[in-house]
């Protein structure tokens, strides 16, 4: 299956050379001298990687004093550490910092160089931007290379041209791609995939999952789900790369577009980013770097397709100055959305349950759920029942409910928002919600196939069948929607206008024919009363 390829975004990292030890370093101060400390704004051109031709790189160069100590063997009282700012073509930027690796007594080697290492010089990636991984090295060489000829310095071309040593590493990297606008409502919405993967961990204990939503300037202006390994692990369970943890990101930039005019950026970006903290402190090993592209990379790809969002190239994708929609040539896997069948199985724990309630479990369960938890004095106090009939409650909703040291709390936070939805409405609403449970875990993978993904989530969340029409055309279109709707939003159940105007929208993205399902005979429960029948041109608007 084909799917679009990512860019990068920003980078950081370390990258150790070795082989000619630290004199890359003393030959960068010996640069400085001759440059009597630093440059501003100097234009050189390089060779493109691996492409013809040349770019422009304009390049600054500045320093600072190190917070390190010299060894005993060197003739200098401080070390300085020298900056170089370089920014390329359509917002390139290579800021790095050259370091030294010396061989430092065990008393006074920094605690973050191994004392296997030696002597050896270290180029710090501070924050580069939209620059793949594999260029870095060349970057390196040969902005050096070009300064030092464009200021007449003596510099020598063996320096940063060997494979960088095994103890350099990446801390962070982000892979992006620019989304058309109102496609990427599907990843922030208020039921959209972001929330659905957070309220599926974040109840996972010795995880740290936070969803950070900022809608200040629009809806979806900076929303970020940040995922540590045990979480993504959760998700990503037939994933071949190791669990990392992530965040993922969509955002807009600082001065939000209010037109589109052509102009890219009126349209957000959809981003995975891999950062340190996120993986216990620990570092991506620089020869891993192809691993962790294919790894952000699948990951996005899959997000897209739970979200219903095509990741094959097409127009939903925007171009920038440094994304392409273009096909990717990374092998990457696609995994079943884990959300329909999590939520499921999360409900029909809750429905079997609310079925079998005695009169104390249902006082018990009231209660917590007006106090959002509680303890079982409180519990006992507030519903009359004794303290040993709220334990014996508590152990009969065990599925529900978790009782430490006095302590009532829900199992879940998912478990506390169904069980409050569920316990609002009549008994005809919860055997409706088993229905729904029931379709959505016996799914006909060649039902899926033949209606599309889009139509078959549409069916899955609302508990419906095409019971007329749909292999027939002499017939008419007919559905059975079992579960709750209403024609008023303040009534319970789901909006049934916004229920058909969801469903037209994934039957047309089927491929199917739009007149069948506009004059389709819907029958469909509420919340009192017999079921009942409409024609869905009535509530389409």
């Amino acid at each position: 299956m084909s799917h679009v390829a990512t860019a990068p975004h920003e980078t950081r990292g370390n990258l150790l050379y070795k082989e000619y030890e630290d004199s890359p370093y003393w030959a960068v101060r010996q640069l400085y001298n001759h440059v009597e400390g630093g440059l501003s704004k100097l234009e050189v051109e390089i060779p493109r990687y691996e492409e013809d031709g040349t770019e422009t790189w304009t390049v600054s160069l500045g320093f600072h004093e190190s917070g390190l100590s010299p060894s005993k063997h060197d003739t200098v009282s401080t070390l300085l550490e020298y900056d170089i700012q370089a920014y390329g073509e359509g917002r390139r930027k290579f800021p790095i910092c050259i370091q030294p690796r010396l061989a430092w007594d065990d008393e006074n080697r920094p605690g973050t160089v191994p004392a296997s290492l030696g002597r050896a010089t270290n180029v710090k990636l501070q924050n580069t931007v939209n620059i793949e991984l594999d260029e870095i090295p060349h970057l390196i060489r040969e902005i050096l290379r070009a300064v030092c000829q464009k200021v007449g310095f003596d510099w020598s071309r063996r320096y940063f041209t060997e494979t960088p040593h095994e103890y350099s590493a990446i801390t962070q990297h982000e892979r992006y791609l620019r989304l058309d606008r109102e496609m990427a409502r599907k990843l922030v919405r208020s039921d959209g995939v972001f929330m659905k993967l957070f309220m599926l961990v974040a109840d996972q204990e010795g995880s740290h999952v936070v969803y950070d939503s900022n809608n200040e300037k629009i809806v979806g202006y900076n929303h970020q789900l940040r995922l540590d390994r045990k979480a993504v692990e959760q998700i990503s369970k037939h994933s071949r790369h190791r669990p990392r943890g992530m965040q993922y990101k969509h955002y807009h930039p600082e001065h939000v577009r209010k037109e589109s005019k052509g102009d890219p950026l009126y349209n957000p970006k959809f981003g995975a980013l891999y950062k340190k903290n996120l993986n216990q402190d620990q570092a991506v090993a620089w020869s891993d770097r192809h691993d962790l592209v294919a790894d952000l990379e699948e990951k996005m790809m899959n997000i897209l397709e739970w979200a219903d969002i095509p990741s094959k190239p097409g127009h939903w994708f925007v171009e920038d100055d440094h994304f392409v929609p273009e096909e990717s040539d990374r092998n990457i896997a696609f995994w079943d959305d884990p959300t329909p069948e999590i939520e499921a199985s999360q409900e029909s724990i809750i429905i079997r349950t609310l079925q079998e309630l005695e009169d104390s479990d249902r006082d018990v369960l009231q209660y917590v759920a007006r106090a959002d938890g509680g303890t079982v004095d409180e519990a006992a106090k507030e519903t009359g029942w004794s303290e040993s009939t709220v334990y014996r409650v508590l152990q009969r909703l065990s599925g529900l409910l978790d009782c430490d040291n006095r302590v009532v709390s829900w199992v879940s936070s998912k478990m506390a928002q169904q069980v409050r939805e569920i316990t609002s409405i009549t008994e005809d609403v919860v055997e409706s919600n088993a229905r729904l449970v029931e379709n959505v875990l016996s799914v006909d993978p060649r039902d899926l196939e033949r209606s599309g993904r889009a139509l078959q989530n549409w069916l899955n969340r609302y508990g419906a069948e095409v019971v007329q029409g749909m292999d027939d055309r002499s017939k008419r279109v007919k559905i059975r929607v079992r579960s709750i709707l209403s024609d008023a939003k303040s009534k319970k159940g789901e909006y049934l206008p916004e229920v058909l105007d969801n469903g037209y929208s994934a039957w047309c993205d089927a491929g199917l024919d739009a007149s069948r399902f506009y004059n389709a005979i819907v029958v469909y429960d509420q919340a009192y009363g017999p079921s009942q029948s409409t024609v869905a041109n009535q509530y389409l608007r």
